[in-house]
């Protein structure tokens, strides 16, 4: 077993420290604040000291759990019964390896909770229930982290003077989701072009119907669709059938040269929308056909759907898919089926673009809406109590 004292001004940095050096098999021991420095015992600055341990076998049993279990994936059936009859396990011995492999779960899963629970040690414990909030919300535990103390910083000093915790808290959400950008027109201006991209199922289609029937009837804009989508009829008679509800001109393009000539035909309209197939981002032969229609197109604003139903890690690999033929802004959809919406925070704190539209479910035009920071931290709160003043 190795063991090793990290030392750092905040409890944070050492932790990372001892998780680069030692490995997530590491157990923290004890943590404590120090003094060190200073002369003669004055002017000494406060330290964190954490001792940590590591048990080598335990990672190297382990591992070995791993490869056997890799081994016996990849090794052909046939193959795998001549391997293991020269060298049978004993059953005893199989349930021993299952064992181990039980009780490093388990030592992980309580490591995973210790981490968490040295991370807001130094937190008070109204602001904690934000944090709670914030995981119960799937808000990564980094950001929730992040957030936590950013309010704990902006508490007044005192115990018990918690009667700003909850403006504080909603505040804090709310600087989150400050990049607001719905499409806008500037005086005078034609044919500007908006591209719509995103997976198949996020709602695409019924998204640019929304906001083509507001910007016809709320702001009296002359509207046109292209559709590329010529993978799905249904796609494209959806939004043929909505160009006629509103009146607007709809053309099929089966081609960039297609595409280039229904753009000119439009160039009097006020905003041109040009609707993709939905398809996987991870598809590169769609993906490339994906990057000639836009390389004609010339879009003055590219806008990525993405559902909050979608995990984090899968959103964050489509946005990155996407970019490759660049991304300006974030919608989301399909606000109305789910009442977690930590993916929001997720997604635009690591990648940073502007969000256009939430959508609340299936009317048209009415389930559309420009982001209201302040309701969404509203919605994000009431998923606990951590913003009640404590009793």
């Amino acid at each position: 077993m190795k063991i090793k004292k990290y030392v750092a001004d905040d409890f944070q940095v050492a932790f990372k420290q001892a998780k680069h050096e030692m490995g997530r098999d590491a157990i923290i021991l004890s943590s404590r604040q120090i003094k060190k420095g200073g002369l003669f015992g004055f002017f000494a600055s406060t330290k964190y000291e954490l001792t940590v341990a590591v048990d080598d076998n335990i990672k190297i049993e382990r591992d070995k759990l791993r490869t056997s279990e890799v081994r016996t994936r990849t090794v052909p059936a046939a193959a795998a019964v001549q391997e293991i009859k020269p060298n049978r396990v004993s059953e005893q011995e199989s349930q021993l390896l299952n064992e181990m492999y039980m009780i490093n779960n388990m030592l992980t899963d309580i490591k995973d909770k210790m981490y968490e629970v040295e991370l807001i040690k130094g937190i008070s414990e109204p602001v904690q229930k934000f944090y709670k909030t914030l995981i119960n919300n799937n808000v990564d535990k980094e950001i929730a982290l992040r957030m936590a103390n950013q309010v704990e910083r902006q508490l007044p000093a005192g115990k018990g003077n918690y009667d700003c915790l909850s403006d504080v808290c909603r505040h804090t959400l709310q600087g989150f989701l400050s990049d607001i950008a719905p499409i806008k027109l500037d005086k005078g201006e034609t044919a500007r072009i908006v591209v719509v991209v995103g997976p198949t199922g996020v709602g695409k289609t019924t998204t640019i119907a929304k906001l083509a029937a507001n910007l016809t009837f709320l702001e009296s804009r002359r509207v046109a669709f292209i559709t590329l989508d010529t993978y799905r009829v249904s796609a494209a008679e959806q939004l043929k059938t909505f160009a006629d509800i509103i009146d607007v001109p709809i053309k099929v393009v089966f081609s960039p040269a297609d595409l280039k000539e229904a753009i000119a035909d439009y160039s009097d309209r006020d905003i041109i929308f040009i609707d993709t197939a939905g398809r996987s981002p991870y598809n590169q032969e769609h993906m490339e056909e994906l990057h000639d229609f836009l390389e004609v197109a010339q879009a003055d604003e590219t806008i990525l759907v993405l559902s909050v139903n979608t995990t984090t890690p899968d959103s964050l690999s489509i946005y990155h898919e996407f970019n490759r033929i660049g991304v300006d802004k974030l919608i989301f959809t399909k606000l109305d089926e789910t009442n977690r919406y930590g993916q929001i925070l997720n997604i635009i704190s690591e990648i940073k673009k502007p969000v256009a539209y939430f959508t609340t479910g299936q009317n048209v035009p009415d389930d559309i809406e420009v982001p209201d920071p302040f309701k969404f931290a509203r919605m994000v709160m009431e998923k606990g109590d951590a913003y009640e003043r404590p009793s």
